[in-house]
């Protein structure tokens, strides 16, 4: 029997490394050649479907088993022989020089053009954004606290149907939350420029005559744009109204002023003249000090006189010398002073004195007088400041 092991190990010796080269180059050449010129599956051609006729009966594949009692054989087993040399695994290269084509880029076109929506809202002046705006107002706290609200001008506007001569649009929000007996509305010309007449917008829950009315955060409106009894257009819009409150410490002030005791005496009359400091809030005193505290108010009389005048006050003697003042604390005054005159009776002066008396307000400044003619003709007025 012919032994190719042995045969095989008998030639092996005599073969030189060259032929080995060789040969194993030979080989690897034609493994090269049989991959790349073999068919691909792609170019295979399909697999034609028989056709099947109607009313046949397709057959079931027949069941392969093993019946039992049948001995299995094992699978042969392959092994590489000792000695064998294992040929490395084809290694496959990308030559250089060749560009890998990007997959194509779908775009839109440019020259496709969408159409922007249309404006219809509120405008604020000093705001580039439509229907947005805050209003801010001030809580006030400390000595003097409050509240100061505020408001902000709104106009409408509507890029689909602008103003023109004699249109009007009435607004009402129909917000959730807001009286609905009406509802808050405004009732504005809409005839030239850009956007209708302004209103004074501001936050609250009913229909006010001056204001319109508002809640904090997203309002809806419904509108209409009338030319005449026609309406043109109507709709519905949102707008944001942010309340921004800013706190503050707010605390009287003090104002100081001279003031006369008896106020219904003027300054210039005044005999008893007091510092008076008062902390106001706004126009409302909250508290106040007086200098000198005292509740007694003065009266001056003085004597301007060049002679001393004598008189009475509350039926008590008094005598004023020339340049002398005088300050009566009394609630009530009662002045007595003797005034003389002379007189022409039956061809010849006579002398004709009296009793003069005078009620004299509290607080007042007085002064004796005497005619220039007649210096025991005493008389008693006001006192103004010079």
């Amino acid at each position: 029997m012919f032994n190719f092991k042995r045969y095989w190990n008998k030639i092996v010796p005599k073969i030189t490394s060259t032929s080995k080269f060789f040969l194993l180059a030979a080989l690897s050449i034609s493994v090269i050649l049989i991959f790349f010129r073999a068919p691909s599956l792609a170019q295979l051609p399909p697999l034609k479907q028989l056709p099947i006729e109607e009313g046949s009966e397709t057959q079931p594949v027949p069941e392969t088993g093993i019946e039992e009692g049948s001995e299995t054989q094992p699978v042969p087993e392959t092994g590489i022989e000792e000695g064998s040399e294992t040929q490395p695994p084809l290694q496959i290269r990308i030559k250089e020089g060749l560009e890998i084509q990007p997959p194509p880029e779908i775009g839109i076109e440019e020259d496709v053009e969408t159409e922007p929506a249309p404006e219809i809202g509120w405008e604020f002046l000093g705001s580039r954004e439509l229907n947005q705006v805050e209003i801010n107002e001030t809580k006030y706290k400390g000595e003097c606290p409050g509240y100061s609200w505020s408001s902000r001008e709104a106009r409408f506007t509507s890029s689909t149907t602008p103003a023109a001569r004699k249109r009007r649009v009435i607004v009402r929000n129909i917000t959730r939350g807001v009286a609905s007996d009406p509802y808050p509305y405004t009732d504005r010309e809409y005839y030239e420029g850009r956007s209708s007449e302004g209103t004074e917008m501001s936050f609250g829950k009913r229909h006010h005559s001056k204001y319109f009315h508002v809640l904090d955060g997203e309002n809806t409106f419904e509108y209409e744009i009338k030319e005449r009894d026609r309406v043109l257009e109507s709709g519905v819009f949102t707008a944001v109204i942010k309340r921004n409150i800013n706190v503050r410490q707010r605390d009287s002030y003090p104002i100081t002023k001279s003031v006369c005791m008896n106020s219904e005496v003027p300054m210039s009359l005044c005999a008893d003249i007091r510092t008076l400091t008062e902390y106001k809030c706004g126009s409302r005193v909250i508290r106040s000090f007086l200098k000198p505290k005292t509740p007694e108010v003065g009266t001056l009389i003085s004597n301007q006189t060049l002679y001393s005048v004598k008189y009475w006050i509350n039926d008590r003697i008094q005598n004023l010398s020339s340049g002398s003042d005088r300050i009566y604390t009394n609630n009530f005054l009662n002045i007595k002073f003797k005034s003389c005159s002379v007189v022409t009776k039956d061809g010849s002066n006579a002398k004709e004195c009296t009793i003069k008396t005078r009620s004299l307000e509290r607080g007042k400044r007085y002064k004796f007088t005497v005619s220039e003619l007649d210096y025991e003709s005493v008389d008693i007025e006001d006192f103004p400041r010079s």
